[in-house]
């Protein structure tokens, strides 16, 4: 079996709001064994009218292993949790699912794109990185993926999970 190491991205300006949102997510997902720093998310103001301005994101990995099957699943989740932190309907908080594993790092998002891959009615998977001695942004990334900022972040992800998998079979 192809496990993957579950990873969900956390937008939002009130960074004291995460350990909330890491709490309500451990209840779905299990123990988070990595929470990132948080960096300034200035490269779009894509979100600017729903969640204001002034925002930051982090990325945070869990100890269980997932199928990445089950990726709808896990987006469908994080969305109930960014609805029970709405403000006068507007999200305070965005909840970016996804996974990686020893040579991707993948979103899942309701945006579809032309190279986005449809897993189910408005839900797609984004491969955003993939590893080559080291992480290599592709094209339609995340400007902030491009940037490598996050590249630690997932060199360290990474490492739990190869660690993690290491005799187990694949």
């Amino acid at each position: 079996m192809n496990f993957a190491k579950l990873i969900v991205g956390v937008l939002t300006s009130d960074r004291e709001s995460l350990d909330i949102v890491l709490k309500q997510l451990s209840e779905r997902f299990g123990k988070a064994d990595m929470v990132s720093q948080w960096r300034s998310f200035t490269h779009t103001d894509y979100y600017a009218d729903e969640m204001g301005s002034n925002l930051y994101r982090c990325f945070v990995s869990f100890e269980k292993l997932v199928m990445p099957s089950k990726a709808v699943e896990f987006k469908g989740w994080t969305s109930e949790i960014e609805d029970e932190h709405r403000m006068d309907g507007r999200r305070t908080v965005n909840l970016d699912p996804g996974y990686l594993d020893s040579n991707k790092v993948v979103l899942v998002t309701g945006k579809h794109g032309g190279h986005k891959i449809a897993l189910a009615p408005g839900v797609w998977a984004d491969l955003l990185l993939w590893y080559n001695k080291g992480w290599q942004a592709l094209p339609w990334a995340f400007p902030d993926f491009r940037d490598g900022g996050w590249f630690d972040t997932f060199i360290g992800m990474r490492k739990i999970f190869k660690d993690r998998i290491k005799g187990e079979p694949s």
